[in-house]
């Protein structure tokens, strides 16, 4: 008998939402709905008051340089796109001279996987792929070695979506600035953001995508992009970043051609201004005991899933170095048909499948059915996981009988 919905599935976007999101997007709507940046008028006025507070905002929480420095986009996968595209046109635009290369991993979400390989399909560029180990770690000197003097753009996750595994991210650039200086490195951060301290100048990141919609607890269609002063120089003329996406930005208003400085030359027509109302106040509600909250939970999933019998594993063994996300498969259950079970049955919400990262279910062997995930958010509790697993062990039980 279900005792209301138990949602674990954090990690594809966040639920519930802070109270404090739902009442920023109606009174935004109520009163400052404007087109940010669009008209000098009050409402347009105070619709770019609040974009600019929440691009602020995120500059402040990832320790950019300064605050044009953050584009705001529509979602993580926004980012990358606009990253991946944006650089590899950059550089075919500049008349490159040789063909270009990219290295990218096996535990990359699609929205790296795919639009890499779209340009590889078509011969414009090689790709070069890193495995990671059966624990989704991938190596910083081996991401380093796939490197050479072609390599216009490295891609590396912060962590697994489906693992959770956390990449040593300082230490691949590193490795990657030894190998080749000009190499840019663009990292997914969007199961990281609004969990784990990050400071972009330290990591020496060139671009990091950002979900609004995740840890960061703010509402979906919102995201943003990071972008350093390696790859968008002050001096627009060496830009390696080169956006497709054209329109209006409001801040130059004659002529034919984009804007050329940050955050405008990456942003064309009217922003999620509702959304980032939203974010913004996501953001100024979100506490840093959520993260903490969280791992402690993921704690009991991992030893309560690992006393059941017939259940699966993958990943690292322990907390450490992890996400708060546990990946399993029980025998003679087909990943998506438990999660579609634990939905219909006990109003239990996981996600079964592949997790739009389907090399890293190569590389631990669960391909091509996947795994089962499930991911506690802040307002999980400790008398919630535990009718969770109570659940799973039935099921358990149930096949282990059956068999």
């Amino acid at each position: 008998m279900s005792s209301g919905l138990l949602y674990l599935d954090n990690a594809a976007t966040s639920w519930p939402k802070p109270p404090e999101v739902a009442e920023a997007m109606c009174a935004f709507l109520a009163t400052q709905a404007g087109n940010p940046g669009r008209g000098g008028h009050r409402m347009a006025r105070e619709a770019a008051g609040v974009v600019e507070r929440a691009r602020s905002k995120l500059a402040a929480l990832i320790h950019a340089p300064c605050a044009k420095r953050v584009v705001l986009t529509h979602g993580c996968t926004d980012s990358v796109n606009l990253s991946v595209h944006g650089v590899l046109r950059g550089a075919m635009r500049g008349g490159c001279g040789t063909k270009p290369h990219a290295v990218m991993t096996s535990i990359e979400h699609n929205a790296v996987l795919r639009t890499l390989s779209c340009y590889a399909k078509d011969g414009l560029i090689d790709v070069t792929l890193v495995e990671c180990d059966g624990r989704g770690t991938v190596d910083p000197q081996e991401f380093a070695a796939a490197v050479n003097e072609r390599t216009i753009m490295a891609c590396l996750s912060h962590a697994s979506n489906a693992l959770g595994t956390i990449q040593d991210i300082g230490g691949a650039v590193k490795a990657v600035r030894s190998k080749n200086p000009d190499t840019l490195v663009m990292v997914d951060a969007a199961q990281t953001v609004g969990h784990l301290p990050i400071d972009v100048q330290a990591l020496d990141v060139d671009l990091l995508a950002i979900a609004g919609h995740k840890g960061l607890l703010g509402p979906t269609g919102t995201g943003a992009l990071y972008v350093s002063e390696r790859a968008y120089p002050d001096d627009c003329a060496k830009a390696r970043v080169f956006c497709e996406r054209r329109g209006g930005t409001g801040a130059v208003a004659p002529g034919l051609e984009m804007p050329t400085t940050l955050p405008d030359a990456l942003e064309a027509g009217t922003s999620n201004a509702v959304g980032f109302a939203g974010l913004l106040a996501a953001m100024n509600a979100k506490t840093e005991s959520h993260h903490e909250h969280e791992m402690d939970l993921t704690r009991r999933l991992l030893d309560g899933l690992g006393s059941i019998r017939g259940i699966t594993m993958y990943g690292l063994g322990g907390i450490e170095g992890r996400m708060p996300v546990v990946l399993f498969n029980m025998d003679g259950v087909a990943a998506r048909d438990l999660a579609a079970g634990l939905d219909a049955e006990e109003d239990i919400a996981v996600r079964g499948g592949v997790h739009c990262a389907p090399l890293v279910h190569e590389t631990i062997g669960t391909a091509p059915l996947g795994a089962v995930r499930a991911s506690p958010g802040p307002t999980t509790t400790v008398d919630e996981i535990g009718r969770f697993l109570r659940v799973v062990d039935r099921y358990a039980f149930g096949m282990t009988a059956a068999g």
